[in-house]
């Protein structure tokens, strides 16, 4: 399978967190005859180790995104639901979306009250998530307990496109972005010291729960996030207050307390070098990332976050630069062969 199809076909699974399992598996198959063993640990994170004599080395991308779950079937067959990690809830009512059902996916619409027949202030609110449902138009609670329950869980439904000028519009771009990096990297690298490990983690839409364990359990040297971050280059983003963040101008590098210094400098000194387009985002606090986790597991982790720029993050269509994932991928290859070689 080429790189861009294994993109393709994550960017059409449906992998909301706590059931990341589609993703995983397509980067299992993939990433498979670049490693030397690859396994699950016990909350679902799958590790693909290569095997080397140098520092470990953990490279991580999220398998997760944002998702719903059916929480309510009412008497009419309509079901309401709970978000799962951080969803606008404006931007849901008329979506389409593909439900895990119990034999298989059932597509729904996202519905609700059409403005024509809302009362002024209705249409002036902001929407809650009780204020809408599920249509998959079952005639009763019965047929539609025939085919979904409580705690079957969905994504909205959209398809990738193409734009121009390398930019590419569709869901979870976070972060299955982040795995076709770590897919390029494993294929593309080579020759290296590093014991390395490439991590798909789980839960990282619900406080990088995922990452915190598996850094636990393996415990590398170096730990590198691999991510989406927002692109400020549209209306209503202000760079003072923002940061100056650009699709196609380069792998964004992240500055700051939860980035270890030695680590930042390398990877902007490899990129200087080898002549890879970069970005630096200063991030003073926290990231809202796997790298808050992977920092302060066990004893500590020397960590490194690496970005992909993207606009409308967390919305049914995330706008990325495939050149900037590329670039991501080039510069850890090159960062990986100076460093630990």
């Amino acid at each position: 399978m080429a790189q861009k199809d294994l993109l393709n076909n994550l960017l059409y699974a449906s992998s909301p967190s706590g059931s990341e399992g589609p993703v995983i598996e397509l980067f299992l198959k993939f990433i498979t005859p670049f490693v030397d063993e690859c396994y699950t640990d016990v909350n679902g994170n799958f590790i693909a180790h290569k095997k080397g004599s140098g520092k470990k080395v953990m490279l991580v991308a999220h398998a997760d995104e944002i998702g719903l779950m059916v929480s309510y079937i009412d008497d009419n067959g309509f079901l309401y639901f709970k978000e799962i990690g951080g969803i606008d809830t404006n931007l849901l009512p008329g979506r389409k979306v593909r439900i895990e059902g119990v034999n298989g996916p059932v597509i729904g619409v996202i519905g609700k009250k059409p403005i024509h027949l809302q009362g002024k202030s209705e249409g002036a609110k902001e929407l809650n998530v009780e204020d809408l449902w599920i249509d998959i138009a079952a005639s009763d609670r019965s047929e539609a307990e025939s085919k979904v329950e409580i705690g079957s869980v969905a994504t909205t439904i959209s398809s990738p496109e193409f734009l121009a000028n390398d930019i590419w519009a569709a869901k979870s771009f976070d972060d299955r972005i982040g795995l076709y990096v770590l897919a390029g990297v494993a294929s593309s690298l080579k020759e290296t010291n590093a014991d390395l490990y490439f991590v798909a983690s789980v839960q990282e839409e619900l406080g990088a729960r995922g990452a915190q364990t598996v850094t636990e359990s393996v415990s590398p040297d170096v730990g590198i996030a691999i991510d989406v971050t927002h692109a400020t280059d549209y209306p209503s983003m202000s760079p003072a207050k923002d940061g100056d963040i650009r699709l196609g101008k380069g792998v964004v590098i992240a500055v700051g307390p939860n980035m270890n210094k030695q680590v930042c400098e390398d990877l902007k000194k490899t990129a200087i070098d080898s002549g890879i387009p970069y970005q630096i985002e200063a991030l003073a606090r926290p990231t809202g990332t796997d790298a808050r986790m992977i920092q302060v597991a066990g004893t500590g982790v020397l960590t490194g976050l690496l970005s992909v720029p993207c606009r409308y993050m967390h919305t049914p269509n995330e706008l990325i630069s495939i050149k900037d994932a590329d670039f991501a991928i080039r510069l850890i290859v090159e960062y990986l062969k100076k460093h630990y070689i």
